[in-house]
Parts: structure tokens; sequence; C-alpha cells
């Protein structure tokens, strides 16, 4: 079971005293008053689909959740918007250009990066492309994909929580 963020915080980052309330939030030293808000990373997450109602997967080349089902999408960098973030992922991942962007909704979401549970809260948006055509994957983070009308079958195979409902809440408006 990974550990939360706020628990693997066990000393000060300034100063390196130990903290006196491991996991709480925020972390307060009580040494030098330096105070860390634990505020959940923000993600990019694109539902690409075409006029015929398919909506592009990919198959997860790596952990977690490799070879399960996921969405377009990663985490904003520092002083980009979550705009340029998706168009940057769908770029990398897939080598697509994006047309236009529809904000869809915020889902709460939990990612295990080495052994430790990071809060993320992913912004989606239903995307148009240009095309589809060239659709190419990076092999280091996208295994395969597949352009399909997500059902159960899919949903329930999806890597995280959040892009299964990312999805439901985009399949319900279409």
């Amino acid at each position: 079971m990974p550990e939360t963020l706020a628990r693997s915080f066990r000393y000060c980052p300034r100063c390196a005293t130990p903290a006196a309330k491991v996991g709480r939030n925020p972390l307060e030293c009580p040494q030098c008053g330096f105070t860390f808000y634990f505020s959940p990373i923000v993600g990019a997450v694109a539902i690409i689909g075409d006029d015929a109602g398919r909506v592009l997967l990919l198959v997860r080349a790596r952990n977690p959740g490799q070879g399960k089902y996921g969405l377009p999408g990663g985490f904003v960098d520092a002083g980009e918007s979550v705009e340029k973030a998706i168009r940057r992922e769908v770029k990398e991942e897939v080598n697509l250009q994006v047309r236009s962007l529809e904000f869809l909704g915020t889902f709460p979401n939990r990612y295990n990066f080495r052994g430790v549970e990071l809060a993320v809260t992913d912004v989606a948006f239903a995307c148009t492309v240009k095309s589809l055509d060239p659709i190419a994957f990076n092999d280091g983070e996208v295994h395969d994909i597949k352009l399909c009308r997500p059902g159960k079958r899919e949903l329930n195979k999806m890597a995280f929580d959040a892009n299964r409902r990312a999805l439901e809440a985009y399949l319900k408006r279409v």
C-alpha cells in the first residue's frame, strides 16, 4: 500500500527538523516556521471523439495501470495552462494536433508514483483534432491505441477511476 505524500515528509525540507505530526496537512515546522500545503497536482485529460461516436483510448505501456486503458493526458507543468498541457500531451502521446477543447469537468484522482500516493485533480476536456491521420503513439508511454464506442468492458478496464468518470460524463453528453 503506497503512503500518502503528507506521510512521506518526516522532516522539514528547509531546516531538517523532525516533523512534529507526520501526515498532517499542512506540514508545519515548529523550529523555523516553514509551512507546506499538500495540494493536489493538476492533470490534463483529453477525450478525443470522432464523427462516428468513437473515442480514442490508449493502452498504457507502463505502470501504474500497464495494459489497461487510459486517455491522452498528463501532468500540467509549472507556468503552463491546462489547455496548453492537453495540446502538448496529445502531440507527445499520439502525434495529433488538438483543434478545439470543450471543458468537461474536474475529477479527483490518486496516482501511485514510486510508492507514494499523490493526490491529483484531473481537468478533462472533450477535444477535436484536425485529423486522426497520421496517428502514431509514443512507445514509451503507449503500448497500443483503440478507437471504439466505449462500453462497460472498456470502462471497467480503465487504469484510473478519474479517467473512467470523465469518459462516463463525456458519453452522457454525446
